[in-house]
């Protein structure tokens, strides 16, 4: 059993580790956090896609600027380029006015592009035009505007799906998916349910000014025993139902009368119907092409077609080799540490090594070309 950390990424928010998925979530997240690439986070909806783009936000030399959220799917297209870009207007009298958008409200600081896939294609040219030359027009404005923002995509669907299909251009498929975060569902972290009930409740409870009550053990066993396709969403509302009624009898027969209670789950189990992670294609050596593998974070795109994906290669390269030398000064440069960290293969870690020419200290006794001599 892992002991809990338990982390305050914003207000009333936090992010909680209780098991290996999250674990490894948090590790990714932290070597995103000292990047400034685009990252597209994957999951089901409801499993806590805003919680880790706060993550990686909170960890990053931005964290002490705006982290703001866009719903792409809600809005219009002409909505929602003011909202991201503002506008510029005329006022009763006459006089010129400008209305900023969030690339200028949340300047140095990180946008989460939500429901990314639902952006209509006006606005998908217009953000590509800002991750091209890193500058944007105000809508109905003439002068270009530097925007100095992390941008973080989220979906609950299939991305690449999208992009063949002409829902979301290719090229801004490409740039945004960059790196790939997948948030694990709660079926993979059964072991948190206890921990994030009690989290849920203790916070309600105090919201509302009422005890919370007590889980016993034969609700927590169902609880963990049930797949939760809502994931902590549903959770949340499972946990505003007992404390509005407080009859565990009730709670334990509704729960027992699902028909999804006790269907078999495993690490990727998704017999219940929901959607599943793309697959990842690795090389053998624990890396996804030239990204960074390892439950959910993954490099994305082809080495041998457009220019466009021979310069998301190239940034690739450059974020994952900052990302080795971090985790192997972070360890002292004891590789098999590092491999963990990183959740790669001891093997694929030294090829890489040897790929990027990274040198331990000139204090070191040990070279990479013998650690290399001595794995074969």
């Amino acid at each position: 059993m892992y002991q809990p950390e338990i982390e305050r990424i914003g207000e009333e928010l936090y992010f909680i580790a209780a098991s290996p998925a999250t674990r490894r979530l948090r590790t990714q997240a932290e070597l995103l956090s000292q990047t400034d690439v685009p990252v597209l986070v994957t999951g089901e909806a409801g499993s806590g896609k805003t919680t880790a783009a706060r993550l990686i936000h909170s960890l990053s030399i931005r964290s002490s600027f705006p982290f703001t959220r866009v719903k792409c799917a809600v809005l219009t297209s002409d909505l929602l380029e003011n909202e991201l870009f503002g506008y510029e207007h005329s006022s009763v009298d006459g006089r010129p006015e400008s209305t900023p958008g969030k690339f200028e409200q949340c300047s140095k600081g990180t946008i989460l592009l939500d429901e990314f896939d639902g952006m209509p294609d006006e606005v998908q040219r217009r953000l590509l035009k800002v991750l091209e030359t890193g500058e944007f027009v105000r809508r109905g404005g003439r002068a270009p505007i530097r925007a100095d923002v992390r941008i973080i995509a989220a979906t609950c669907g299939d991305l690449e799906l999208a992009a063949a299909e002409k829902r979301v251009q290719e090229e801004l498929f490409y740039r945004l998916s960059i790196f790939e975060l997948r948030v694990p569902s709660l079926r993979e972290r059964q072991e948190e349910i206890p921990l994030l009930l009690g989290h849920f409740m203790n916070r309600l409870a105090r919201r509302y000014g009422v005890p919370a009550p007590r889980f016993s053990s034969a609700l927590l066993d169902a609880c963990q025993q049930y797949p939760w396709p809502g994931n902590l969403r549903e959770l949340e509302n499972f946990a505003k139902r007992f404390l509005a009624h407080g009859d565990e009898g009730a709670t334990l027969r509704e729960l027992h009368a699902r028909p999804e209670y006790g269907v078999a789950k495993g690490e990727n189990g998704h017999g219940n119907g929901h959607s599943k992670a793309a697959p990842s294609h690795s090389n053998g050596n624990g890396f996804n092409g030239q990204g960074l593998n390892g439950q959910g974070l993954s490099g994305r795109g082809s080495e041998e077609q457009s220019s466009l994906k021979l310069l998301v290669r190239n940034a690739k390269g450059e974020a994952e080799r900052g990302a080795i030398a971090q985790a192997l000064e972070q360890t002292h440069w004891n590789r098999k540490a590092a491999a963990r960290l990183l959740n790669v293969s001891y093997r694929a870690l030294l090829y890489k090594i040897q790929e990027y020419h990274l040198a331990p200290p000139a204090d070191s006794r040990i070279f990479v070309s013998d650690v290399l001599r001595q794995a074969k």
